[in-house]
Order: structure tokens, then sequence, then C-alpha cells
């Protein structure tokens, strides 16, 4: 049997006396849409944290490609084909909309400080070539009207799609996606949702957290749910709306915190 893109086995973080994700295990094949939802509190976050390193677990793995991915740092992740987004953009506030996108290509670059520095043709030449990749996604993202606008002064929802630009510029295998719809309105939540099929349809494999359900169940392969850290259901997003644990996790205590 081959081994999943990503595969994640009994992951488990406790904080104090409060366990966060508890013995949670997943898998995400290439070309495929893995949605993540649960009420506030559920560890959705904390799970991306564990997967990418910025939290380390108390037990379990996490494979990428068929590699054992734990004790690497974050920022390494994305040389091997693994890029993620924030609950909060992480965008360079000074930046424009394009230097944020072409930030996210840099790994492909072979000019270094000193030519950078001293603006030789080999880091011209890439420059031109980051940015026309950059405003290839822009079109793609329907941004090309803000490319240069500083990204830090656009409304939230927007800044989420630049971090999504980013990512993709960074020609990753898996995208994994923190609320990528927050601050959307229902127009640019459905355009979000075409966008990532269109990526999914790529071949590159995407990890959904999300609030909106609507979105993850029109778009997912499949569905994880979680709930206090407990993986309550994982399978097809027609059998899990339909999961009687679930629809009690909904409409159950309002207000957890995140």
């Amino acid at each position: 049997m081959t081994e999943p893109l990503l595969a994640v086995e009994d992951l488990t973080r406790r904080f104090g006396g409060l366990t966060a994700v508890n013995d949670v295990s997943c898998g995400v094949e290439p070309g495929t849409i893995l949605g993540v939802i649960g009420p506030n509190g559920a560890g959705k976050t904390t799970l991306l944290d564990l997967i990418t390193g910025f939290t380390r677990p108390d037990a379990g793995t996490v494979r990428f490609a068929g590699r054992d991915i734990g004790g690497i740092e974050p920022y390494r992740l994305p040389s091997l084909g693994l890029m993620r987004t924030f609950q909060s953009a992480r965008l360079v506030p000074e930046l424009t909309v394009r230097e944020n996108v072409m930030l996210g290509a840099y790994r492909f670059t072979r000019s270094r400080f000193l030519s950078d520095g001293l603006r030789l043709p080999v880091s011209r030449r890439e420059e031109r070539g980051l940015a026309a990749r950059a405003d290839e996604l822009l079109r793609f993202l329907e941004l090309q009207g803000v490319a240069d606008r500083i990204a830090i002064d656009l409304p939230a929802g927007v800044q989420h799609l630049v971090e999504v630009g980013r990512g993709l510029a960074g020609g990753p295998r898996l995208l994994m996606l923190d609320e990528p719809a927050a601050g959307l309105d229902d127009t640019e939540t459905a355009e979000l949702g075409e966008v990532l099929r269109a990526v999914r349809t790529g071949g590159i494999a995407v990890v959904l957290i999300e609030h909106n359900i609507d979105l993850v169940m029109n778009i997912s392969d499949r569905v994880l749910v979680l709930d206090a850290g407990v993986a309550i259901a994982d399978g097809a997003p027609e059998r899990v709306r339909a999961d009687a644990a679930v629809i009690a996790a909904y409409l159950g205590e309002e207000g957890r915190d995140t």
C-alpha cells in the first residue's frame, strides 16, 4: 500500500493539564483536499502547528513524502514542498502585494546576499522571473489590481489571499491553510473555493482549516472533525455531515476558546 503524501499518526500535545490534541491520525493524498473542522477550542490550529514544527508533540509522528519530519525546523519545510498560512496573515508590512508573493519563491533562486547587494545581472534576472511568477499567481487569484499596493493596508480577507499566493509561489506539494476565508464575503468565499479546486486539479494537496462549513463540505475530498482535541469523524463530506457525533459537537457548548 502506497504511503500518503502526509501521514500523521497518533499525534498528542498537552499544555499543562489540557490535552489540546489527543492521539490524532490522518492522511492526505496528492491532489486532494482534507478539510479540518471543529468547534472553537477543538485543536485545529494546534494540529497544524504540530505538523509544521511550530509546536513539538508529546507523542506521535508526522511523515511527509515518506520522510519523518519531526524535529525539522519550520523554515526548512518549504524546501521539501510543504507551505502553510496562518490565522493572522504574516505579511511583510513594508512590501507590496507582489513583493510579498515573490518571497514565497525565493527558495528557487541561486543568487545570494552579495550578488543581491551589488545588483549583479544574475540577481536582476532572477528578480524579474520572481515578479513574473508573482503576477501570474495574482491574476489567478484575481488580485492583479492590488499588486502594487502595500499589502498590510489591505483588508484582512485580501491579506489572507495574498498569503495563499505566497504559498503557491513556493511550488508546494502540500499547502496548509488556516482559515483563509476569514474576512471574505460570500462571493469572495465562493471564488476561493474555485481557486482551491484548481489548485487540487494541478496535483497539489491541500489541508484546509475553516469555520465556513459550507466551503469545507463543498470542496473537500475528506473531512476530519476535531472536538476537544479528539478526532470524532474522518471521511467523505456527505458521511461526516450526517454523523451524529459531529452534529452533537456543533450543537454543544458555545464559546470555547480557539
